[in-house]
């Protein structure tokens, strides 16, 4: 049994990772990336991108209808349990979006869990997950957990990931 840490210890363990928020990490050929923990950030900065934001999560949805519940994506984070991170392209245009929990497993173990990162720029953006990481030190997670397709395992094995479990899905028809 794992348990979802709420808005308080959220809030308590963000304001640690204040310096870990605003970091570019990633450079391509003609942009460059950065990734922004929005926990601190007024509604009218994240208001820029919200339309940005809202396409990019309901293609999401779109793509994943079994697993992915805009309505309580919007509520944890509101409601503090979901961590919302932006990526941005040249440090202003949208570019995807993370979205993070901190879990304390049945043995105390905390643990930071990335449970979505879509939008535009798919693998390249991998290595902005160095930054999540950075945050999860700076809050003392014993551990990192990354739910994602298959595609991402060589990505992610690059940056010290390593396949945990497997997930498998049989859809039953009659």
């Amino acid at each position: 049994m794992v348990k979802a840490v709420g808005r308080k210890d959220a809030e308590i363990d963000c304001q640690k990772g204040e310096e870990a928020q605003n970091i570019t990490a990633q450079r391509d050929s003609q942009n460059l990336y950065s990734i922004h923990l929005t926990n601190q950030w007024p509604w009218e900065k994240i208001a820029l991108y919200q339309e940005a934001i809202n396409a990019a999560m309901q293609t999401y949805a779109k793509r994943f209808p079994d697993d992915v519940c805009l309505d309580t994506i919007a509520k944890e984070i509101a409601g503090g349990q979901a961590q919302l991170w932006l990526i941005l392209k040249n440090e202003t245009q949208f570019s995807a979006f993370v979205i993070t929990k901190i879990e304390i497993t049945h043995t105390g173990k905390k643990r930071v869990v990335i449970l979505d990162l879509a939008g535009e720029g798919g693998l390249k953006l991998v290595k902005l997950i160095d930054q999540i990481e950075k945050w999860a030190r700076i809050i003392h997670a014993d551990e990192m957990l990354t739910m994602g397709r298959f595609g991402w395992s060589k990505m992610l094995g690059q940056h010290g990931h390593a396949i945990n479990l497997i997930h498998y899905r049989k859809v039953l028809t009659p």
